[in-house]
């Protein structure tokens, strides 16, 4: 058996870390907790559930913390979790396995990352890079670190099963824009230093989200697209999608026209396609839209879209053409979709 330390990096969120360290109880993993200036009982409560418990002296440098916490490890092999994640699917036996076979490559895990938005509560599947050796990667950057080798090795990444819940991204709004306003304090020096990188003008805009500023962001999410994000690279499907939404919220689908440019990189996502269903029938072009929103409900990639939305899109079209009874059918395949049982009332069906 290869031991897995867990690495924790805290700080005055004593109810999220309870429910976090119980989540990692089932499993054999060795856990270390660092606390970076705690004023409540997170030290307290992390002593309950294990004895690497350790002070860090916060330097407004998130790598560098990280960095520490894999110095207190016993293990080569490290598993950081953030203090509002939760585990929630851990097969030890099969991770066994695919770690035995990519001894030097990054491991990759499932984390939904929920949100409130004006339509309500929303989830987005995101893969983030987590299990490591620390004989062959470490983290860098100040804010939203990533993993980068230490030796003359390059990046390899795997996939596992593992599945995360994250809820840091709810909450009040004082929370969130404290949150939010830490993040950018942050992100700005990152910008300052790298001012080509898209990456931190990505995660600026997604905090001025997280404070419901729609205008910021899609000021920073233009200056990420301009400085040229790779398609390929984790972060850049969501980029695309979350500004073409934003662009859209704020009334401005003639600026989101451009987002096309991507279309041979994400046609297999059903979020894109439904954004870009969204813009032709912003512009007024839904011949265009129709079947943008028909590719969309088989599409094999999804973010975050409800996978009954493209088929209520579909409806709406044939609604707005006159096929009252095309559209009804659609509807009805959309089971309980809130929007989809509206619009079947609104043909008394209901």
């Amino acid at each position: 058996m290869i031991p897995i330390s867990v690495c924790i990096i805290t700080k005055n969120e004593a109810e999220n870390l309870k429910k976090c360290l119980e989540s990692l109880q089932p499993y054999p993993f060795e856990i270390v907790v660092v606390d970076t200036g705690s004023t409540d009982n997170s030290v307290e409560l992390a002593k309950q559930y294990t004895d690497h418990v350790y002070q860090f002296v916060w330097i407004d440098d998130f790598a560098a913390a990280r960095n520490f916490a894999a110095q207190c490890a016993s293990n080569d092999l490290l598993f950081p979790i953030d203090t509002d994640e939760i585990l929630t699917e851990f097969d030890w036996e099969q991770l066994q396995s695919i770690v035995t076979a990519h001894p030097k490559s990054v491991g990759h895990v499932k984390r939904l990352d929920y949100f409130e938005t004006d339509a309500g509560l929303k989830c987005y599947d995101v893969m983030i890079e987590r299990l490591y050796d620390r004989r062959y990667y470490q983290f860098q950057g100040t804010i939203h670190e990533a993993l980068v080798p230490i030796a003359d090795i390059p990046y390899t990444s795997y996939e596992t099963t593992i599945v995360i819940d994250h809820a840091g991204y709810l909450g009040n709004a004082e929370k969130l824009r404290e949150k939010a306003e830490r993040n950018l304090a942050l992100l700005e020096k990152e910008i300052a230093k790298n001012p080509n990188d898209p990456y931190p003008y990505f995660q600026t805009a997604q905090s001025y989200l997280l404070m419901r500023d729609k205008d910021r962001a899609c000021t920073y999410f233009q200056a990420a697209i301009e400085r040229n994000p790779s398609p390929q690279a984790d972060y850049t499907r969501m980029l695309v999608n979350n500004y073409g939404h934003c662009l859209l919220d704020l009334d401005r689908p003639g600026e989101a026209v451009s987002l096309l440019s991507y279309y041979e990189h994400y046609d297999d996502c059903m979020d894109y396609l439904c954004m870009i269903g969204l813009v032709y029938m912003m512009i007024g072009q839904p011949l265009r839209a129709l079947p943008e929103f028909v590719k969309a409900i088989s599409a094999p990639v999804r973010d975050s879209i409800d996978p009954r939305s493209p088929s209520y899109y579909v409806g709406y079209l044939y609604e707005f053409f006159g096929k009252e009874d095309i559209a009804r059918t659609h509807y009805q395949n959309c089971g309980d979709y809130a929007p989809a049982v509206e619009a079947l009332k609104r043909l008394n069906d209901i």
